[in-house]
């Protein structure tokens, strides 16, 4: 659930633009591959008019694993015009499901790199072939 907050996730992005068009977002779950890390890596990268945002977060295997189909619903409302000042301006419950996909896409805008030139775009595709290779879900919304 979102609330009012002070707090700024996406400071630097909201100084250059009030909003970005989201094209493409992708959720990649995938297993830990360090010995000593029972869980998953739930990773989320999305496609926007400003570039590439990626975060991720780890899930223990005693945690709740995220749910796809919540996921997806939600992530969904963000395919398109998404208005960063409310973005940054919400708080949400970290711990919950909800709160946590928001979480991720917060972090993703945050992290928006401009791509530039043929290279990063076969990067790209090499990346998300790896990702998708290792990845126990995985869904792309457009």
């Amino acid at each position: 659930m979102l609330c009012q907050s002070s707090s700024n996730h996406v400071p630097s992005l909201t100084e250059q633009s009030p909003s970005l068009t989201v094209s493409r977002i992708e959720l990649f779950i995938i297993p830990a591959l360090a010995v000593d890390s029972a869980g998953h890596r739930v990773c989320l990268r999305l496609t926007s008019s400003l570039g590439l945002g990626w975060s991720e977060l780890f899930i223990s295997d005693t945690e709740e694993m995220i749910d796809m189909e919540l996921s997806s619903d939600l992530l969904t409302t963000f395919i398109g015009q998404v208005s960063l000042p409310p973005l940054h301006d919400c708080q949400y419950d970290k711990e919950n499901q909800t709160g946590r996909i928001l979480e991720l896409f917060a972090a993703a805008v945050h992290n928006v790199t401009p791509l530039t030139g043929d290279d990063d775009a076969a990067q790209q595709n090499t990346e998300e072939y790896v990702l998708r290779q290792r990845a126990v879900n995985y869904v792309s919304l457009f």
